[in-house]
């Protein structure tokens, strides 16, 4: 049975014919545009279709989460003191060394 080397991924415009020559996917959308012509080559390559890799480590989420807050407890920190706000400053610091605690087991600054 003969491809549409002409198949079109309607996300990113990349024709089958392009995939066939490069090797390369466009971008995640050419995944479901050419699900059935590219799970043969997957299958041959990898051994299996269905990922199979590392779960990220328990509580992952929860230190993002205290990362993103930590860098904008830090420019709030920064900021109230360029602007004069000290008392402000020296809260968000008490906030800053908890964040710091309890991701890393320590005070910090």
């Amino acid at each position: 049975m003969e491809e549409n080397m002409e198949k079109t991924c309607p996300r990113c415009g990349m024709k089958l014919g392009e995939f066939r020559k490069t090797g390369l996917l466009g971008c995640a959308g050419c995944y479901c545009a050419f699900r059935e012509e590219i799970l043969p080559t997957v299958r041959r390559v990898q051994g299996r279709i269905r990922h199979e890799g590392k779960a990220p480590p328990e509580g992952a989420g929860q230190n993002y989460s205290l990362m993103l807050e930590q860098a904008l407890l830090k420019e709030n920190i920064e900021r109230a003191l360029r602007e004069g706000r000290f008392s402000e400053a020296e809260s968000k610091r008490a906030l800053l060394k908890e964040t710091n605690r309890i991701l890393h087991g320590e005070d910090g600054k």
